[in-house]
């Protein structure tokens, strides 16, 4: 699943994904640029960090090794590799490591320096894998950790145009998804599954804003040109103007 994750998502050449990830990152580092030029102890959390492909591609674009990058995953597997790469990321690893947690435990927040300036983050609709009973207490362990001088950084496909989005993102990424059956896409309830149990649930504008108690603050979105048009096939959610 690690080396079929990276297939689909980091390593590949799709033209959409390639566009959307390069513009999701780009927002993603002027964000936490703008946070940790005026904080000496910036840490940055990625929640659901897979094999690190936001972290080591934040270290690179920050050059700023007094930042801490910190990867948190359920999955084993996905750690393992993270960590392979780690030793060929070509910069400092010292400031990068990579935790195995539960992300919806209550007691998440006690792994992490509440005297550090976190940014904790949960990209690619990350979001919508987190199973819908636990999703509220996974932002709110996000919340948490940030604190009130932190931030809150959310990445979601664009579900109030699930049906023009969704297939341009998920045919690219067979090798993780694996099959596509005729009703995996769900418009109605705007969720993408599949007869080998891959479920991934995609929220409107309005859903996370109230979900990461922001509904005052803009989404900034990932716009993608397809057949000479720009479309937003997601949004990045920030907790507070930055």
């Amino acid at each position: 699943m690690a080396s079929d994750y990276d297939k689909s998502i980091e390593s590949n050449q799709d033209p959409i994904i390639v566009r959307y990830l390069d513009r999701e990152m780009e927002i993603i580092f002027n964000l936490c640029r703008n946070i940790c030029q005026s904080n000496k102890n910036c840490s940055i959390i990625d929640m659901g960090a897979g094999t690190g492909r936001a972290i080591f591609a934040l270290d690179k674009m920050l050059e700023k090794d007094s930042v801490e990058f910190v990867g948190v995953e359920v999955s084993k597997p996905m750690i393992r590799h993270a960590n392979e790469k780690k030793e060929n990321h070509g910069r400092n690893p010292n400031n990068i490591k990579f935790l195995q947690l539960d992300l919806t435990d209550p007691n998440l927040s006690d792994h992490f320096d509440s005297e550090r300036t976190n940014i904790v983050m949960c990209l690619y609709n990350t979001l919508g894998v987190i199973p819908s009973e636990k999703r509220q207490s996974f932002v709110d362990n996000m919340r948490k950790i940030a604190g009130t001088e932190g931030l809150v950084i959310i990445t979601a496909f664009n579900g109030d145009d699930f049906g023009f989005v969704a297939p341009r993102l998920y045919r690219p990424m067979m090798p993780m998804i694996r099959k596509i059956d005729d009703d995996s896409f769900d418009e109605e309830n705007r969720v993408f599954h599949n007869s080998l149990g891959f479920r991934s649930q995609w929220f409107t504008k309005t859903q996370l804003k109230s979900i990461l108690h922001s509904k005052n603050v803009r989404p900034i979105p990932i716009e993608v040109k397809v057949e000479g048009k720009i479309q937003t096939f997601g949004n990045v959610f920030p907790s507070k103007e930055v």
